[in-house]
């Protein structure tokens, strides 16, 4: 799938010689400079620098903390512009990054600011319909414009507990042959593990990264459209 990403990418736009960003490409770079041998200028950013994130991931095991990129931009806050300065790009690239993120419209308006004029976005966006959110309802435009309002930076009590409460195992197979029933996939974690969540953001003020916006192409070219 990588592989797919990065031959599409490629057809898109020729990237030689120009400056490009990646948010959140941990162990698994969709522009990699150290496997690239074109002319490919890529900078890295993430939330924690390469060190804190090799110990962040050290027991997961989905993540190999020997392939996570050089962070060349440390983003603790989501303040993007703030965290790249004055530099400006021709494309930023993130793959499955939006749906976690906790203020979708001001992902996207710091991902204008800090391209050059006829610059290049680059999102890989989950379908809904064949993740763990198939049972979920869709994110409206009006609950994205809320959390932008009210200048949201984590995920909150609703977002959180909805995450935990809904998310369902998903046979892959099944859901992309078009034969799974969503009425009978299980629960990944109980409604109790969803309630102590919550609340661990309510008194704690604890960020859990979680997917905050559910999406489907369709809905998520219509909210393109409002803003």
């Amino acid at each position: 799938m990588l592989d797919l990403r990065r031959e599409f990418l490629a057809k898109v736009k020729d990237l030689n010689n120009l400056q490009g960003l990646e948010i959140g490409a941990l162990s698994s770079p969709i522009i990699d400079r150290e496997r690239d041998k074109k002319n490919y200028k890529i900078c890295y950013l993430d939330h924690l620098s390469t060190p804190d994130l090799k110990d962040k991931y050290r027991s997961d095991e989905s993540v190999n903390i020997d392939e996570i990129v050089m962070v060349d931009f440390v983003c603790p806050d989501g303040d993007i512009v703030k965290a790249v300065g004055q530099t400006k790009f021709d494309y930023v690239v993130a793959s499955h990054v939006v749906e976690h993120s906790p203020n979708f419209l001001e992902f996207l308006s710091a991902i204008f600011d800090i391209l050059k004029p006829g610059g290049m976005a680059f999102l890989v966006v989950p379908d809904k319909r064949f993740t763990f959110d198939i049972n979920r309802p869709l994110t409206s435009f009006g609950t994205l414009l809320e959390r932008y309002l009210y200048g949201e930076i984590k995920p909150g009590v609703a977002a959180v507990y909805d995450h935990f409460a809904t998310a369902n195992a998903v046979d892959a197979d099944k859901v992309w042959t078009g034969f799974l029933d969503p009425s009978t996939s299980p629960l990944l974690t109980s409604q109790a593990y969803a309630w102590e969540a919550a609340n661990n953001v309510k008194e704690n003020g604890a960020y859990l990264d979680v997917h905050v916006n559910i999406f489907t192409p369709y809905n998520f070219f219509k909210i393109i459209d409002f803003t």
